[in-house]
């Protein structure tokens, strides 16, 4: 039996982690899951002496992991990670992040360099993926899409000022903006757009909350997937796109290195490194270091080459499936999971 502490309600970044990684480590073992709200009011021991937990989600949760071989699955996305949350990490058995930057940062920061592996995030590529009438195209103007949280972090305040500067009102072209923030109430993303927006501009769709489904079929609609983040534990929204067919362009930093190439996709420049001034998220601001900013200019003319360059993209966007299919998938990233929970059991059929 295999134990795991993670948020499991919602429709959160570490929920729907939580979902298809625990869902695929299921095919392989039994999975007893338990919410960390749970895990706080429970009582008596809830892990079996021999038998591994696993905790997903924040660092500091870590502290109340139980057994007695706890394994964490965390990420952190700025340059220097506080030595508080070191220390919880160096007092388990071992740590899995999603990506090789990640595994970098963490030894960088302190972490004992044989407790930390890489453990990738997935996709369900059979839910993501594109549409059997992707092929026709009805008359409908060029979508960029961009899917993540309104923070400093997502930067997409970016996004649309580069968007709103190369692209002219009567242009055939749109963005999409799935970019709502569940932890900011009364958060206004029109009011957001209009106070960074330049000049007459290309329209900007707002699209609202909705399930999955609805999440793949806003993801078929559109052409391209543009994310100019300053960094990235993951990128769970880019790996999605790529499986529905979309090219992504994205900052060449952090996690995504590990998986947007130009082969899948059109890396944005890094102008430079900033301190990180985020007063919601992370509070600590300049002292935890740097983070990227993109380059505006570069962003620009990603955009505009893809806009003029479509069936490049279309091509990139069928490049992208068949790279996350092959390797990106839930399955597979269990597959990388049970070969350290599990070493004596592991097999090659397991990671097929």
């Amino acid at each position: 039996m295999i134990h795991a502490f993670c948020f499991w309600s919602g429709n959160g970044g570490w929920a729907r982690h939580a979902a298809g990684f625990l869902g695929a480590l299921q095919k392989l073992e039994d999975v007893a899951v338990t919410e960390w709200d749970g895990l706080a009011s429970a009582s008596g021991a809830l892990v079996d002496d021999g038998d591994p937990s696993i905790g997903i989600g924040p660092i500091e949760l870590m502290t109340h992991l139980p057994g007695s071989r706890r394994n964490a699955f965390v990420v952190w996305e700025t340059s220097v990670i506080p030595e508080d949350k070191i220390r919880i990490l160096n007092t388990l058995d071992e740590v899995w992040t999603p990506s090789h930057w990640g595994r970098a940062l963490l030894i960088r920061n302190g972490l004992a360099e044989d407790k930390v592996f890489v453990v990738p995030e997935g996709v369900d590529a059979d839910a993501f993926r594109p549409a059997q009438d992707r092929s026709i195209r009805e008359p409908r103007p060029f979508r960029f899409l961009c899917v993540g949280k309104w923070e400093p972090r997502k930067n997409i305040e970016a996004l649309v000022q580069a968007y709103t500067g190369e692209f002219s009102d009567g242009e055939p072209v749109e963005l999409v903006l799935h970019c709502f923030n569940p932890y900011r109430p009364g958060l206004h993303i029109e009011a957001q757009v209009g106070r960074v927006a330049r000049r007459p501009h290309a329209p900007i769709v707002i699209s609202p909350p909705g399930s999955q489904a609805d999440l793949i079929r806003l993801y078929n609609r559109c052409d391209v997937f543009v994310l100019p983040a300053r960094a990235e534990g993951w990128g769970l929204p880019i790996v999605e796109a790529m499986a529905c067919g979309l090219p992504p362009i994205v900052t060449d930093y952090s996690a995504p290195t590990d998986f947007v190439h130009e082969g899948v996709g059109y890396p944005v420049r890094v102008a430079s490194m900033v301190d990180v001034h985020d007063p919601y998220f992370f509070p600590e601001g300049a002292s935890l270091g740097t983070w990227a900013q993109v380059d505006i200019e570069h962003l620009r003319e990603r955009m505009r080459h893809v806009f003029e360059n479509q069936e490049e993209a279309r091509e990139k966007g069928r490049c992208a499936r068949s790279e996350v299919c092959q390797r990106w998938t839930w399955d597979r990233a269990a597959a990388a999971a049970y070969a350290r929970l599990r070493p004596e059991r592991f097999t090659h059929g397991a990671a097929s």
